[in-house]
């Protein structure tokens, strides 16, 4: 196995416990200067979601871009997930390309709602600079607190 990579997968538990530790904020308490890293969205104390920004001095907006009313699926990801499953059993194509499901006119009520119900959960940060790290660190942890809405294929 490859040095470095064994090294970080070493570290993966211990960075586990340190987020289970970490305070729960909500969006607007979390601090600016964080620089870049994992954070978890929680629901009635459940983890729900993982998820990085891999940016500088992005954490904080990242997560906020989750639960902006104008933001799109290529930023609200989760607030997507949680509208299309909601859409499930409904006349909705969930079939459509992204772009084109976000502007139906069915889907986008569930959308708007989705984004509101994750303006109201809590989330855990943790700074993490090293991008190799941060992506192994995010499948880590959505596998280790069973997040429901992380998925792993492209979309």
């Amino acid at each position: 196995m490859n040095s470095e990579f064994e090294k970080i997968i070493k570290e993966l538990p211990i960075l586990m416990e340190s987020l289970k530790k970490s305070t729960l904020f909500t969006k607007y308490e979390v601090n600016p200067a964080l620089d870049q890293g994992i954070y978890v969205f929680y629901e009635d104390g459940q983890p729900m979601y993982v998820g990085r920004s891999g940016r500088k001095g992005r954490i904080k907006k990242r997560i906020l871009e989750h639960s902006r009313p104008s933001s799109g699926h290529n930023t609200a990801t989760f607030a997507f997930l949680l509208a299309k499953e909601k859409a499930e059993n409904t006349k909705i194509d969930l079939n459509k390309s992204r772009d084109d499901l976000q502007e139906d006119a069915d889907f986008k009520p569930l959308y708007t709602k989705a984004k509101e119900r994750v303006s109201k959960m809590q989330v855990r940060v943790m700074e993490i600079p090293d991008s190799i790290t941060q992506t192994l660190f995010e499948v880590y942890a959505a596998l280790e607190l069973k997040t429901p809405y992380n998925e792993w294929g492209t979309h």
